[in-house]
């Protein structure tokens, strides 16, 4: 908005000369040189902030104002597209928390009362009726159920279980009353651990980036030593003038800059976990993403990964009665 206020106000005033854009490129410099001076301070003085911070500081000193607005508005969106990947895909895997409901019906003296889920106590028994979503990681005590656990494992053909199994939270009960006895407190279920998993992926570097963290390091430091070479020796050893060499040491400096290569690949990495958990695939981090790119050939051990999973009638052989009574039947035992 500022830099576009700029062009505007610098259309209608041209007497405004490059203030103007001073002005609209100080409002977008001002937070990327406090992270820089934050970086500094924490031992890395050839940060990308920094490198950016020096280049627009040079280039409003030699009179290019314009460039200087220009140059960090398309830092800043840069960021922010970073930004609103990362933010995309951490809601999307916080999403799987929902798939564990809020309140769990515990059975206590023979009676049962409705209590918030995340309450559940180690060795608390809980009543799962059928069709509901069984609200902790726990063991059947009593009761035979098909269990749906394509939430939590994908396994698209609901699994039959009695007492002595376990089950997930998540899943969902689907035919019979199930009695289960609390093995695992809210914040350490099956769910909750997933989330932890996929978490602590995304902050974990992809060999790709520990490459490019380690290239910036030397890099960065080059750069800067070689854009201070240009702008300095050809002035005071060659006769150049001062305003033309610092202005071309300035544009080595943010053409040099890898703010692209560094910005991109955390983008990127944390674009493809977000896309990956809408489609219902949790992968840990960008190490997994690089080693999908080196796949050849995928194998199968089962059916029922490769559908969508979802039973449905085909068709209907009535015996005795008609397609209708049938289906009427089914309907009223459904």
């Amino acid at each position: 908005a500022a830099l576009a206020a700029a062009f505007a106000v610098h259309y209608a005033l041209p007497a405004t000369g490059v203030w103007i854009f001073i002005a609209a490129m100080l409002i977008g410099l001002v937070p990327i040189a406090r992270r820089a001076v934050m970086a500094a301070l924490a031992g890395s003085p050839f940060s990308i902030e920094m490198l950016m911070t020096t280049a627009a500081v040079g280039a409003v000193i030699i009179g290019a104002g314009e460039e200087a607005a220009t140059v960090v508005f398309l830092f800043l969106v840069g960021e922010l597209l970073e930004g609103m990947a990362a933010g995309k895909a951490r809601s999307s895997i916080q999403a799987l928390a929902t798939l564990v409901p809020k309140t769990a019906l515990v059975e206590e003296n023979g009676s049962t009362r409705e209590v918030p889920a995340e309450s559940l106590a180690v060795g608390a028994m809980i009543l799962v009726r059928p069709g509901d979503r069984i609200s902790a990681d726990g063991e059947i005590t009593e009761g035979d159920s098909a269990i749906d656990e394509s939430p939590v494992s994908g396994e698209s053909v609901p699994v039959r279980k009695s007492a002595g199994d376990t089950v997930f939270a998540g899943t969902i009960n689907g035919d019979g009353m199930l009695r289960i006895k609390v093995t695992a407190a809210a914040a350490d279920n099956t769910i909750a651990r997933v989330v932890r998993l996929v978490e602590e992926a995304q902050e974990s570097k992809a060999p790709t980036e520990r490459f490019i963290d380690r290239f910036s390091r030397w890099y960065m430091p080059a750069v800067v030593a070689i854009a201070l070479l240009v702008a300095v020796v050809p002035p005071l050893f060659l006769g150049g003038g001062w305003s033309e060499w610092i202005y071309k040491g300035l544009a080595l400096l943010l053409i040099g800059c890898p703010c692209a290569l560094v910005i991109s690949v955390p983008a990127a990495i944390a674009a493809s976990l977000s896309a990956g958990a809408r489609r219902g695939l949790l992968m840990k981090g960008g190490a997994v993403l690089e080693g999908l790119g080196r796949i050849t050939a995928v194998a199968f051990d089962k059916t029922g990964t490769l559908t969508e999973g979802r039973p449905r009638v085909t068709d209907i052989v009535a015996v005795g009665a008609s397609e209708r009574e049938v289906m009427l039947l089914a309907a009223a035992l459904a």
